[in-house]
């Protein structure tokens, strides 16, 4: 299965606020796959979707040219839903434009003959050279080329030794190939870091509770609720593990937590079932 970001990973990933994510898929501009206990789900081309927005809003591009731009593009790309996706950008003096498939477009969606006349010379958008690796990353991982995705967060790691999601992505990588002691060192390595990072916070109690450590479990599901309180998985795993440790009123706070979060879910039938018994 093909991974989906929500709108929190995004909003950490790309750097834009949840709010924004959620008016630009309101607004059609990039719309999410689905939704799921509450949260939108995207897939990695409109992520990079995303990241082109939010690099052509720092450049001073408003949000208006942008949608005509995309509306423009579908236009010329049909079958494609987020041109972005697979636009590249260039710069030419003070002059932005697009190109996609030999086209050339200025962010207004004009069609373009040439960016700059008399000159053959196209600069790429500056990236910087960490962020371009995470993203190569990020479409291996989409792709489940784990060794690749591996070999791209190792090659920031070595420029960067304190990039924190590459970090996390790591130890989800070897998480998922089963090399828990591997993934808990990443873990670990990211939360000192960054010791309020949801994601590896949450992770690593994963691997707690896999190697039955549950007093560090019970730990780590607590802290990654105290940073974002609708975690809905992490509530979730959380009631259940402190249920089995007898925990029976702790339990049932994070069980009726979650059906505030998420009331129509998949697993709401089975928590209404956990709360009848205790």
């Amino acid at each position: 299965m093909k991974r989906l970001f929500n709108q929190k990973e995004i909003s950490r990933l790309v750097g834009v606020s949840e709010k924004q994510i959620r008016y630009w898929d309101q607004i059609g501009l990039i719309s999410r796959i689905e939704t799921e206990k509450g949260q939108l789900l995207f897939d990695f081309q409109r992520l990079v979707a995303f990241r082109t927005v939010k690099e052509l809003l720092v450049r001073g591009i408003s949000l208006r040219r942008i949608r005509k731009c995309v509306e423009t593009l579908r236009g010329v790309m049909p079958g494609i839903e987020h041109p972005l996706s697979e636009t590249k950008i260039f710069t030419c003096g003070d002059q932005i434009s697009l190109s996609w498939n030999n086209l050339k477009f200025n962010p207004d969606g004009q069609l373009l003959i040439d960016f700059c006349p008399g000159t053959r010379t196209l600069i790429a958008f500056p990236q910087d050279e960490d962020e371009e690796l995470f993203f190569q990353g990020l479409e291996f991982e989409h792709a489940e080329k784990w060794e690749e995705a591996q070999r791209k967060y190792e090659m920031i790691l070595a420029r960067s030794p304190d990039h924190v999601n590459a970090m996390v992505n790591m130890g989800n990588i070897l998480y998922r190939l089963g090399s828990y002691k591997e993934a808990e060192k990443y873990y670990r390595k990211a939360l000192r870091v960054d010791p309020d990072h949801v994601e590896a916070n949450y992770n690593l109690a994963n691997i707690f509770e896999e190697q039955n450590e549950i007093d560090n479990a019970i730990l780590f599901y607590q802290k990654a609720i105290h940073e974002d309180p609708e975690f809905t998985d992490a509530h979730f795993n959380l009631a259940r593990i402190l249920e089995k440790s007898g925990d029976i009123d702790g339990a049932k706070r994070h069980w009726l937590r979650y059906l505030e979060l998420d009331p129509a879910s998949e697993w709401a039938k089975y928590i209404r079932e956990c709360l009848n018994i205790l």
